[in-house]
């Protein structure tokens, strides 16, 4: 067994019992001036790990970041440079969201074993009292912009002040939940970083099913539970559609089409999209009636539009359901680019405020558009030679003016270039 272990005695003192534990504790801390923190005492990779809370105030007075210089040896410092920006992200989210947030926990170091109390056992997982004097510093080995949105940083116009600081919000009675690891050797801490940085991003369609915080996914959502067509119909987790998948569209696939009949810009920036569906589709009532209006176009093409009215009567899944794939292939109002399209051209319409000539406009982009992907009026713009559908914006602008066009409705400009791609998902 390890020194550093909970069997052994250096910073550990066994006891009889939960209730002496926590008497020696209080005693210590009392002789001390120090803190007493009930705590978890656990093993994991052959070491010993504490984990139990913090208040952010004992957060910023007692455990440290210690951040490499931009340009300097990293090797020399326990964490990497710190990203001033990723602080500032992290502070206005929690001062933006006071009453519902969350901070997932920091992973702390100790050079040594803190004075705990624990009960008598041979326990690989034991409750216990951290006892902790004001003399004690831990270093931050996972979560420094956390701890640094906590604490605040720099001076003047730049600095982030802190939570602990904020005059206007009152973070006093807020805590972290921390896990701490004894370790000593400066390489071990380091390697504990990038072990905790072993993680996944999130892909874009999962995203949009969590973060109902953000307005957009919050009406994405009630549209696709709401549709005719997309209800049960939408992967809401995979990247990439399978070529075989059942499913009409990625939800992210569907989260671009709401964003161009929005914006009129399927590829707004994600911090534009938070501002920008803010402004619009902010407030409850809004979101309504974006929701409302959606649905509005969404069920007139599927009463009216090859392919969708034939998938409307489809099954969910199983046998019938197989001709999705076959859809997919033949008519581009199957694809993320053709979703797109549609939206462009619903957008324009959507500026008439007069209800019943939007749903007629909406019924002629359904039936008087060919969408199978061999029509002519995608040859040249979103359609190459070989059949394939192209995601540049370009060649996406030009095919929703000639629909347009057709249709008799007005076009627009968007300052689009050629040399623009755009991340449509396929």
């Amino acid at each position: 067994m390890t020194n550093n272990s909970p069997g052994s005695e250096f910073g550990l003192k066994r006891h009889d019992g939960l209730d002496e534990a926590q008497r020696a504790a209080s005693l210590d801390a009392a002789a001390s001036g120090a803190r007493v923190f009930p705590c978890t005492v656990f093993q994991q990779g052959g070491r010993t790990m504490i984990a139990t809370s913090f208040p952010y105030q004992f957060l910023a007075r007692q455990v440290v970041a210690d951040s490499a210089a931009k340009g300097g040896d990293p090797g020399n410092a326990t964490n990497r440079p710190l990203l001033t920006d990723h602080v500032k992200t992290i502070n206005n989210y929690v001062k933006s969201n006071a009453a519902d947030y969350i901070l997932p926990p920091l992973t702390l170091n100790a050079r040594e074993l803190p004075a705990l109390h624990v009960p008598r056992g041979n326990f690989k997982s034991v409750m216990g009292f951290m006892v902790i004097g004001d003399e004690t510093r831990f270093q931050v080995t996972d979560g420094q912009h956390r701890l640094v949105a906590i604490k605040g940083t720099g001076s003047g116009r730049s600095a982030i002040v802190g939570l602990v600081d904020d005059a206007e919000q009152r973070f006093d009675g807020d805590s972290m939940a921390v896990v701490i690891v004894v370790e000593p050797d400066i390489k071990r801490v380091h390697q504990d970083f990038a072990d905790a940085a072993q993680t996944k991003q999130i892909p874009a369609s999962l995203l949009a099913v969590y973060n109902t915080r953000e307005p957009l996914n919050a009406v994405l959502t009630d549209i696709v539970e709401k549709s005719t067509l997309l209800n049960g119909r939408v992967d809401r987790t995979s990247k990439t559609l399978p070529k075989m998948s059942q499913s009409v569209f990625l939800l992210n696939q569907v989260r671009q089409f709401v964003k161009e009949f929005l914006f009129a810009d399927y590829a707004l920036a994600e911090t534009t999209v938070a501002k920008q569906s803010q402004l619009l589709i902010g407030a409850r009532a809004q979101q309504d009636e974006f929701v409302t209006d959606t649905l509005a176009l969404l069920d007139v093409l599927t009463e009216n539009m090859d392919p969708w009215t034939a998938i409307a009567d489809l099954p969910k899944s199983g046998g019938p359901a197989t001709k999705v794939p076959d859809y997919r292939q033949k008519y581009v109002n199957m694809t993320a680019t053709g979703l797109v399209v549609i939206a462009r051209v619903a957008y324009e319409i959507r500026k008439n405020p007069n209800a019943e000539w939007r749903k007629e406009q909406y019924k002629r982009l359904a039936v008087e558009i060919d969408w199978r992907r061999d029509a002519d009026i995608w040859k040249g713009t979103i359609v190459s030679r070989e059949g394939k559908i192209s995601t540049n914006r370009a060649p996406v602008k030009l095919a929703a003016e000639k629909a347009k066009k057709q249709l008799g409705l007005p076009s627009s400009e968007d300052g689009l270039t050629t040399k623009t791609r755009a991340d449509i998902s396929e």
